[in-house]
């Protein structure tokens, strides 16, 4: 306990004017009776010439110097030491990273222990202190506004789950900041196993207007028992006929390991073996026999450590593959620009080729699409003839000139239309989900889309009607056209996302239904083509309905690394934490202010009561 305002206590020096009082003589009366037999003791007193008594045991002296004590104590504002709450108003921030599902000795994870102590700091809020709620990973959600509601509180507490994904506290503290700077009396309670809160080189931003906040950090967890996959990738070797996958493993534990790692591509076993860590160290893991098809690659440790998340890593291994393409066109430019792309394997095909699912896309030049079109595979059209499903002539257009590109398209990457030359082209009606990436005004030139099945593109011109085939982007435009077709740009790798980062999906039907690692059942609505899944907080493969799965992986190594931290960086410097403990101070004053108006009634009752017998 100590004292807020210890000044105060000066007040006691009142207690000798009482004492004071209490030794002064009483000034009697002159009487006359008829004898001093029975008056004798009061005859002394009045004979005695010294003008003080001695001072005898008295219950209302006693009484009387209780009350001073404590109304000087309760001035001097006496604060108590407790596991509640502070008064006023509190952030608490609870952190949900994926270091913080880590299980220490007593099998729990640290943010079940996180979540009792900040139960524990509800269940003691006095009636008029209120407290908030923010989680803290990926993303910072507010659980619950400012409020005195303590089966609200806790519930919020309860709310706030376990998560695979990395993420310091910096967001958190400066939401809890602004909130907090509303209130008076506000404090901040960080419950963590620390970390990074704010990087070191960003400067304080203070306001002198604004009183500092009152940060406390309660640091969870006791060990650092873990190994995990902090680093996972492919590339490409020997002018990419091959690819190879390499990843970096860590053991951040006290004791020498032996782990089992097995690789798989797409579900199939590529390779088992052991790898053999020291304490404190980590090994290189690389893979040169991976099937030339590519796929999804998930590595996985066998290891029993207090963190499951980093015990699997996934990563996109591309098709190493020269593309199989067919061609229907007898146009000897279009074979030309073909024939010198190395990564192509173009080879002339008939309209009824039945083999049409052996190929990785299908490029036709005004011949018929159809049963081309029905087979679903990745189709880039040059001026082909109408099709009920997909396009449909409505005109013509003389000498169109390029008005706008669509640059964010992968088809027109590096690509430039300024000095291209068109006679005629055809104005056409198409899909929905085709959209025009270069456009003459309000007419489509050049269409792209996906409709959740198979890609698409249109060049809606005829090559002997303009000066396309003569250009040297000519060629660029059909390998990135295959490319997009085939899935080997970028939007084709982005099968696997961090944990906490959003992730596209593509698909024609209003919603996509998909099936997170846990097995629960989710469907996405899907809008202009396109579906956002940002609920990416665990590690594993989520299954797409009539869609390739995609992954969710963590490779951090800060969140591996299960050392908890004695403090966290803040903008006002490092805030030191003790192990699993909370204490505050609470003013006491009130109650000794009742215990003082209970002994001033006493002391009255007992006065009164002399009085009256």
């Amino acid at each position: 306990m100590r004292l807020l305002s210890s000044g105060a206590l000066w007040w006691l020096l009142l207690s000798a004017p009482i004492i004071f009082f209490y030794l002064l003589k009483l000034k009697r009366k002159r009487r006359v009776v008829p004898s001093v037999l029975l008056w004798q003791r009061a005859l002394e007193e009045i004979e005695a010439n010294a003008p003080f008594r001695r001072l005898r045991r008295s219950l209302l002296l006693i009484l009387q110097l209780a009350v001073l004590a404590l109304l000087v104590f309760a001035l001097s504002r006496p604060l108590i030491t407790t596991r509640a709450l502070a008064s006023g108003s509190t952030v608490i921030v609870l952190d949900s990273t994926a270091s913080m599902s880590a299980r220490d000795q007593d099998g729990r994870s640290r943010l079940e222990r996180a979540r009792e102590l900040a139960r524990e700091m509800v269940e003691g809020l006095s009636g008029s202190d209120r407290a908030a709620i923010i989680e803290s990973s990926a993303r910072v959600v507010v659980r619950n506004a400012l409020t005195s509601d303590r089966a609200q509180l806790l519930r919020a507490i309860d709310d706030v789950r376990e998560t695979d994904s990395a993420g310091d506290l910096a967001d958190a503290l400066r939401l809890a900041e602004q909130i907090a700077k509303a209130e008076r009396e506000a404090g901040i309670i960080v419950i963590s196993d620390g970390g990074p809160a704010l990087p070191p080189s960003e400067p304080a931003r203070s306001s002198p207007a604004v009183p500092a906040m009152k940060l406390r950090f309660v640091r969870v967890g006791t060990r650092t028992d873990n190994a995990g996959i902090v680093s996972m990738n492919s590339r490409p070797l020997q002018g990419g006929i091959r690819q190879e996958l390499f990843a970096a493993v860590a053991n951040f534990g006290i004791r020498d390991r032996e782990i089992g790692v097995e690789l798989r591509i797409d579900g199939r076993l590529v390779d088992a073996r052991t790898t053999k860590l020291a304490a404190n160290s980590r090994g290189t893991l690389i893979y040169d026999s991976l099937p030339p098809g590519g796929g999804l690659a998930e590595l996985k440790l066998d290891v029993a450590d207090d963190l499951a998340s980093d015990n699997v890593a996934y990563a996109q291994v591309p098709d190493s593959r020269r593309l199989r393409v067919g061609v229907i066109s007898e146009n000897p430019f279009l074979a030309q620009a073909l024939a010198v792309n190395p990564d192509l394997d173009a080879r002339r095909i008939t309209p009824g080729n039945t083999a049409l699912a052996e190929l990785d896309c299908i490029v036709i030049d005004g011949a018929p699409a159809t049963g081309i079109l029905e087979s679903h595979r990745p189709v880039l059209a040059i001026n082909p003839s109408d099709s009920d499903e997909l396009w449909r002539t409505i005109g013509a257009l003389e000498k169109p000139e390029v008005a706008s590109v669509n640059r964010a398209h992968p088809v027109n990457d590096y690509l430039s239309y300024a000095d291209l030359h068109i006679e005629t082209a055809a104005k056409r009606e198409t899909a929905s989900w085709l959209k025009p990436i270069v456009s003459s005004g309000s007419d489509g030139l050049i269409w792209a889309g996906d409709d959740g099945h198979r890609r698409a593109v249109l060049i809606g011109l005829d090559l002997a009607q303009s000066d396309l085939p003569l250009k040297v982007e000519f060629p660029l435009l059909l390998a990135n056209s295959i490319s997009w077709l085939a899935r080997r740009d970028s939007e084709g790798s982005e099968r696997v996302v961090r944990a906490g980062q959003p992730i596209t999906l593509r698909g024609a039907p209003a919603r996509v239904a998909l099936t997170t690692p846990n097995g629960r059942t989710e469907e996405i609505a899907v809008s202009d083509g396109t579906a956002i899944f940002a609920d990416t907080m665990l590690v594993g493969a989520y299954a797409v309905k009539d869609q390739p799965p995609f992954a969710v992986t963590l490779l951090n190594e800060a969140e591996t690394d299960t050392t908890p931290r004695d403090s966290i960086k803040t903008r006002e410097g490092e805030v030191g934490g003790r192990a699993e403990s909370f204490q505050s101070e609470r003013e006491a004053w009130r109650w000794i202010a009742v215990a003082t108006l209970m002994i001033l009634a006493v002391e009255w009752w007992i006065y009164h009561r002399r009085i009256t017998v």
